[in-house]
């Protein structure tokens, strides 16, 4: 399993677009791809038309969940998109909250182990 990271704290700055063509090109070439969004603004999510302000599960559950996570919560958690081999993980508008909610308490692990689970 390999994991690649888009980030950068300034928006506007083509992220979003960066890790839509980089997932697009590596599921085309055969890889299975997940896209994970972890901003509250959902761009990614948005793109393959998921409404951050709606879903009842996304990667905040995760970070809700973080010490029950299991491969069951994560795999109800991942849609499929209309490209083989490439699914997302939305993001939610309550990720917003998840500096005010709780500091550390292995927030910082909650990808790692979500990943885990799963593969």
């Amino acid at each position: 399993m390999q994991v690649w990271t888009v980030a950068n704290q300034k928006g506007g700055v083509g992220k979003t677009t960066t890790t839509v063509a980089l997932g697009g090109l590596a599921a085309e070439s055969g890889k299975r791809v997940l896209l994970i969004d972890l901003d509250p603004h959902g761009s990614l999510s948005c793109y393959f038309r998921q409404n951050p302000d709606t879903l009842t599960d996304s990667a905040f559950t995760l970070f809700d969940n973080r010490k029950n996570i299991s491969h069951n919560l994560v795999e109800k958690i991942i849609i499929p998109t209309p490209f083989a081999g490439l699914s997302l993980l939305p993001a939610s508008t309550l990720l917003a909250t998840l500096e005010r909610k709780t500091i550390g308490d292995g927030m910082g692990l909650v990808i790692s182990k979500s990943l885990s689970a799963i593969f």
